[in-house]
Parts: C-alpha cells; structure tokens; sequence
C-alpha cells in the first residue's frame, strides 16, 4: 500500500498503475490533509496489507506517523528526499519490486 500526498501522489499513482500492469497487487492511499492524521484508516489498512511503503519529498515525518499507526503489524518502507527534485514514479516502482 503506497501512502503519499502533494505532487508525490502523483508519482505514487502513476508507479501504482505500473505494478498493476506487472501483476502487483498495489493500492494508493492519498492523503488530502497530514494532520490530522487519518490514524484509524491506517491502522485498519494494517491488518489487510502486506506493507506501506510511504512516498513524500521530506525526511519522513508522514512515515514516522505511518509507522507508529503501523504499530508493527506490519513493515513501513520510505520513498523519500528532502526536496529540489520530483521522486520519480521508477523510483518508487523499484522499492515496490525491491519489497515483493
């Protein structure tokens, strides 16, 4: 399950339809607003997915909140910078294979 907002989720979604067509099950979970944090639909989600992988330009404070939502159950992976360039749909493309 990719996690994104902003221009990242963009990105997210283009790589999701990509996996999609590989045969990869993967869904997109944007968020509209960061805070506050959809904390309930994450943890719900953590019980049906196999992995997060959060994608956003910054240095992980969304994947930090996603981890503790996350609570263990399952693991979290960031697609991140701290900004200057677009992360690049390949890019996320390449942690989703890394992690199947």
């Amino acid at each position: 399950m990719l996690i994104s907002y902003g221009i990242s989720a963009r990105t997210s979604q283009a790589a999701m339809v990509q996996a999609r067509a590989n045969g990869r099950k993967v869904g997109l979970l944007r968020l509209i607003t960061v805070w506050p944090f959809c904390e309930a639909q994450i943890r719900e989600l953590a019980g049906r997915v196999k992995a997060f992988i959060t994608v956003e330009i910054n240095l992980g404070q969304v994947h930090l909140e996603v981890q503790r939502c996350a609570d263990g159950k399952v693991p979290c992976h960031l697609v991140g910078h701290p900004g200057g360039t677009v992360i690049t749909p390949e890019a996320v493309l390449a942690k989703i294979e890394e992690i199947a």
